[in-house]
């Protein structure tokens, strides 16, 4: 029993605990060339030094629950009611979004790029993995952006885990000024996803480890992985969504396209990226990428 509960708080630290190393996760999941060698990261570091360069302003909130969270904000080049919000995945923080964060501002955007909590500058010894985060969304859009700019029309965009968490979010009641959401490559739900990961990096069995995990969980991080689903809360959402994914992608396994597409009760439409591996649909396929988005987006804004 003591190896079980040892290797249940592994897991739960490697997941969740924002104050562990994600490098065994993220090493066994990065993309690589046919070859096995790992891909070449320059495009996004350019944009990320892009970003940086910008010295995008700094905002701050408290979360309901007492953290401090912060934000980066690109204000447009001229004045504009567009905002795009995008937002991270598992183990980054928004000035990490570069290339989303360049393009969106070069069409004429407002960009708010929050860190998600544990994540980036702010606050919190856990990751939310987009269930807590959505909560977090929504209370930026309410008490920041809208408080800006009352005729702000958002547009939500989130990769992996923040595509979830732009999932998690559609499920709630959303301000009318929330147009529309993209989400790029974002898993069906926190313990799906974690228990592939269990096999894949450890080669671990779902019982009873992820069991015990959850437990952990509810008392450490104040949610648990079987709640924190994308399947769910589409179900309910109002929100147009774009649900975009690439066919390589195992990471967040292709097959999860369907799942979260299927249970999505709003308007929608899909985009699959031939080859594209975990994140890189943007890269590979950018023209395609971001015509689908400005079309099924545009049809959302005044």
């Amino acid at each position: 029993m003591a190896v079980v509960l040892t290797a249940a708080n592994k897991i739960f630290d490697v997941a969740v605990n924002a104050g562990k190393t994600k490098e065994k996760v993220l090493k066994t999941n990065a993309n690589k060339n046919a070859d096995g060698t790992p891909k070449e990261r320059s495009e996004k570091e350019r944009a990320n030094e892009w970003l940086r360069a910008q010295e995008p302003a700094v905002c701050r909130m408290r979360s309901c629950d007492g953290l401090v969270l912060a934000a980066h904000t690109l204000p447009a080049a001229q004045p504009s009611h567009l905002w795009a919000f995008c937002i991270h995945g598992f183990s980054g923080s928004g000035l990490g979004l570069g290339l989303a964060a360049k393009h969106w501002h070069e069409q004429g955007w407002n960009v708010f790029l929050p860190d998600l909590r544990g994540s980036g500058d702010s606050e919190g010894s856990y990751y939310g993995m987009g269930w807590l985060d959505r909560l977090d969304i929504i209370r930026w859009i309410k008490e920041v952006i809208l408080k800006e700019d009352p005729e702000a029309q958002v547009v939500l965009h989130g990769v992996s885990m923040g595509a979830a968490a732009v999932m998690m979010t559609t499920g709630e009641s959303l301000p009318e000024n929330v147009r529309a959401a993209v989400e790029d490559c974002g898993y069906t739900g926190v313990w799906e996803e974690f228990t592939l990961q269990l096999k894949k990096v450890f080669g671990l069995p779902q019982f009873p480890i992820m069991h015990i995990a959850n437990v952990m969980a509810k008392r450490r991080a104040g949610y648990s992985f079987q709640e924190a689903s994308a399947v769910c809360q589409v179900k309910k959402s109002k929100t147009p969504t774009l649900f975009i994914h690439g066919d390589k992608d195992t990471f967040v396994p292709f097959f999860m396209l369907d799942q979260v597409y299927s249970a999505a009760a709003c308007e929608k439409e899909k985009l699959v990226v031939h080859g594209a591996q975990h994140g890189e649909a943007a890269q590979l396929a950018p023209q395609r990428y971001w015509d689908t988005v400005h079309a099924f987006v545009g049809k959302y804004l005044d």
